[in-house]
C-alpha cells in the first residue's frame, strides 16, 4: 500500500501510522531515512531500503515474480491438474 501524508511531514505519518498496526512485525517500512529504519525497528517492523524495494518491482509498479516459474509440458501439466482433481473433488 502507498500512502501520501498531507499536512503533515512523511516522517510523522509513518511514525502514526506504525503506531496504529496491531502486528507491526507483519509490516515493512521502505526508506532510507535512518531516523525512520531506527524508528520501524523499535517497533519491530522490518525495513527495507528503497534501492531493494525497486528490485522487485517492474516499471509499471508490479510485483516481479520473487520465485522463476518453472517450464512444463503441457502433459506434466495436465497429469499435475489430474491429480488435483482426484484430490480435491473426492
Amino acid at each position: 500500500m502507498v500512502i501520501f501524508s498531507r499536512g503533515e511531514s512523511a516522517d510523522e505519518r509513518i511514525k502514526k501510522l506504525l503506531g496504529l498496526i496491531v502486528n507491526p512485525k507483519n509490516a515493512v517500512v521502505v526508506s532510507d531515512d535512518k531516523e525512520i529504519k531506527f524508528f520501524a525497528r523499535a517497533c519491530r517492523a522490518k525495513t527495507q531500503s528503497a534501492q531493494a524495494f525497486l528490485s522487485f518491482v517492474d516499471e509499471l509498479g508490479r510485483v516481479k515474480a520473487a520465485i522463476p516459474e518453472a517450464e512444463i509440458s503441457y502433459t506434466q501439466m495436465h497429469k499435475i491438474n489430474e491429480e488435483l482433481r482426484k484430490l480435491w473433488l473426492s
